[in-house]
């Protein structure tokens, strides 16, 4: 439920982005980087690496795909019981807990890794939906655009921050007391679950469940009933149904990228030390670079700037064909950088203007469920092209395929913007 009233950012908002400062820690240390790195050289070091990149692949595959079907009922059910405050704590709590639990595991525990991973993974995305309808709650209408892009900005530098200190700590272990690269990054999933723990504190205490609409009895058919309802509501607005489909496939290729760019790299040859520069690059830049988006976004058209954001991309995956440096990697690192950001804002501000003002929580819930839980088909044609081709190069084809059919698709949504 939006409050009109709402202008300025309040304690609430303030506290709603300083929570991406927290969480982007995981995505960045976690997903992008340190697990990869690890889990490669470290926890499956005791398997062939093409398998190796197999089992993580899959692993995403089912974290996501589990996501698909349950992102849905929990905002739905949320929605009715006033339980939204609660259950995203808790999701949280459990993601901060299986991060933390990595610090434990020895070398050869590939399975403990990826059980851990994939929960943290699943709790950290559910999370996310919940924390994305926390921002209608707590805003209005004209300030959606403009408080996701300081989201998504400030995430970029909050997780930057932190993965600068871990990768000293994994370059320099000596410098902070400790005796290896290896039990600096065993180290490092401690500082991202203390980092992450640390700012959900303010949105813990300061938001509250707006939810007015409160059904005891029977929540789960009830749940089941406004999904169903909110999924044929769609269906009557063209455009929104059809942005959600490009949507749908171009935001898949880019978290697969997010996802699976560190494992690529090694798997090519390249240095851990050189992947951590990468990944530097590319949250340093997207700062920067997301709040020049919101701005490009805001003025002139988001359209412009997702249909840019996917040609940069489809640019990115065709070069990774040539890749055979560190410095042709740190190029794509700051290309995905200059982008990466721009396509998130400016995908959920279009999606915002294609909508019904007053359906705004079920169709962001739907638009969340989208963005957070299509990125399956991505890792999951990774992995199958992993098994028939055994060719790390060859198995980004299918990336390239979802930006393609993503921006064909995109071109049928309809817009007041001037292109």
């Amino acid at each position: 439920m939006n409050n009109p009233s709402t202008k300025r950012f309040t304690r609430e908002i303030k506290a709603w982005v300083s929570y991406d400062l927290g969480n982007s820690a995981f995505a960045t240390t976690v997903v992008a980087a340190f697990f990869p790195i690890f889990y490669n050289q470290y926890w499956a070091s005791n398997i062939d690496s093409v398998v190796s990149a197999q089992y993580l692949s899959w692993t995403l595959v089912i974290s996501n795909l589990t996501l698909l079907f349950t992102a849905p009922l929990i905002g739905a059910l949320t929605d009715i019981s006033k339980t939204t405050k609660k259950l995203f704590i808790s999701m949280v709590v459990i993601s901060i807990i299986c991060v933390a639990l990595l610090y434990t595991l020895e070398a050869g525990s590939w399975l403990y890794a990826l059980v851990f991973f994939g929960i943290a993974n699943y709790f950290f995305s559910a999370s996310n939906v919940l924390y994305d309808k926390i921002l209608v709650q707590i805003a209005s209408p004209d300030l959606f655009s403009k408080i996701s892009g300081y989201g998504f900005a400030w995430g970029y530098f909050g997780g930057g921050f932190l993965f600068l200190v871990n990768a000293l700590m994994s370059l320099y272990p000596q410098l902070f007391g400790l005796e290896s690269q290896a039990e600096a990054i065993r180290w490092s999933f401690i500082t991202v679950s203390v980092w992450w723990s640390i700012f959900l504190i303010p949105l813990a205490i300061t938001y509250e469940d707006k939810t007015t609409k409160v059904i005891k009895n029977n929540l789960f058919l009830s749940s089941f009933k406004n999904i169903f309802t909110t999924l044929k509501s769609i269906s009557k607005y063209r455009n929104a149904f059809i942005f959600l489909l490009a949507f749908f496939l171009f935001i898949d290729g880019v978290h697969t990228v997010m996802a699976l760019a560190s494992t690529f790299a090694l798997n090519l040859g390249l240095e851990s030390s050189s992947i951590i520069i990468a990944l530097l690059l590319v949250q340093f830049i997207a700062f920067p670079s997301t709040l020049m988006w919101s701005y490009v976004g805001e003025k002139y058209s988001d359209k412009f700037v997702i249909n840019f954001s996917i040609f940069i991309y489809i640019g990115i995956i065709i070069f990774t064909f040539f890749l055979t440096s560190a410095t042709q990697f740190y190029v794509l690192a700051g290309l995905v950088g200059f982008v990466q950001g721009g396509i998130q804002g400016s995908s959920r501000g279009l999606f915002a203007k294609l909508i019904p003002p007053e359906k705004a929580g079920e169709f962001f819930g739907i638009f969340n469920t989208f963005g957070k839980a299509g990125a399956f088909i991505g890792p999951a044609l990774v992995g199958i092209f992993l098994v028939a081709f055994n060719n790390v190069r060859i198995s980004l084809l299918p990336i390239l395929i979802l930006f393609i059919l993503g921006l064909l698709v995109l071109y049928f949504v309809e817009t007041d913007e001037v292109i």
